[in-house]
């Protein structure tokens, strides 16, 4: 076991000691409800304390990996980490990649963390057309082979950058809701206007509109497509013809325009990037001509 210094703050420890201690349980059947009586336990890998320990524990990884291998970048959500070498020559990136792979699991081996090797996953970002086939194979011989797609965070990147895999999904996903909402609006128990509108917005609207901020860029085929989701969605909430006006039908139900949505989400993102600190880091990653 490797052992290192780490200088945490006295308020961060007292913190973690009391959520650690104290834990009791309550059990109720049939309105009838038992004393209070205390456990030990673990902590769950899904509890909030135990990403905020992870990150606190993994931290050097990051330190290390940078002090040996320099121009690479490294983006962590939690447990999902992305490394990334921006250079020309493919093969030279591929090989930094597996520099630093090695590193990082040499690292977790003495440290008793463990990567989970089936979602490691390759990609090289390129505009030309062509095929690559470089793999990177980590120190227990699994083999990364590179991808034209990959997913992070809940974002399809393609090998161009353009998020058309991403849109695609989405308007899939947007697709499939919306007809099982539809089901829901023809049963029997006669919802109103109201109710229905809440469901789109509820159902619908958070999927369309999410993450919009990172690929809109006022691209009329896909704006065509979910307008097109929409527009189906007017139609069925009001029970009117397919003829009817689209203006009428969004005033009726006060629901913005696709673009209008999709414009306001940007904006929201721009105004609440020009309110972060000018050393934080997204604010540093975005053009000053964003959402413009």
């Amino acid at each position: 076991m490797c052992q290192f210094i780490m200088t945490i703050s006295i308020n961060l420890i007292n913190w973690v000691k009391c959520f650690l201690q104290n834990y009791v349980i309550d059990l109720a059947f049939d309105d009838k409800r038992q004393k209070s009586k205390k456990i030990i336990t673990e902590i769950s890998q899904d509890s909030s304390i135990s990403l905020i320990l992870f990150l606190i524990y993994i931290q050097y990884l990051f330190s290390k990996i940078r002090a040996k291998i320099e121009n690479l970048q490294l983006f962590s959500y939690i447990d999902d980490i992305a490394l990334y070498m921006k250079r020309k020559n493919i093969d030279k990136n591929v090989k930094t990649l597996k520099n630093a792979a090695k590193i990082a699991f040499t690292w977790a081996k003495k440290n008793a963390v463990q990567f989970n090797d089936s979602k490691s996953e390759l990609v090289h970002f390129e505009s030309h057309k062509t095929t690559f086939n470089q793999m990177i194979i980590l120190l227990n011989n699994t083999i990364i082979k590179s991808k034209t797609c990959v997913r992070w965070l809940k974002v399809w990147l393609n090998r161009k950058l353009n998020f058309k895999v991403h849109v695609q999904t989405k308007i899939v996903t947007v697709t499939r809701t919306l007809h099982s909402l539809f089901k829901l609006m023809n049963s029997e128990w006669e919802l109103n206007v109201k109710l229905e509108k809440q469901l789109y917005l509820t159902c619908i609207t958070s999927i369309s509109n999410y993450d919009v901020e990172i690929w809109w860029n006022n691209q009329k085929s896909y704006l065509v497509k979910f307008r097109k989701l929409q527009n189906a969605a007017l139609r069925k909430i009001l029970s009117v013809f397919w003829t009817s006006l689209i203006d009428a039908m969004q005033t009726e139900v006060k629901i913005s325009s696709m673009k209008i949505q999709l414009d306001q989400k940007c904006k929201n993102y721009a105004i609440w990037i020009v309110k972060l600190l000018k050393k934080h880091s997204i604010r540093k990653r975005t053009s000053i001509t964003y959402s413009s």
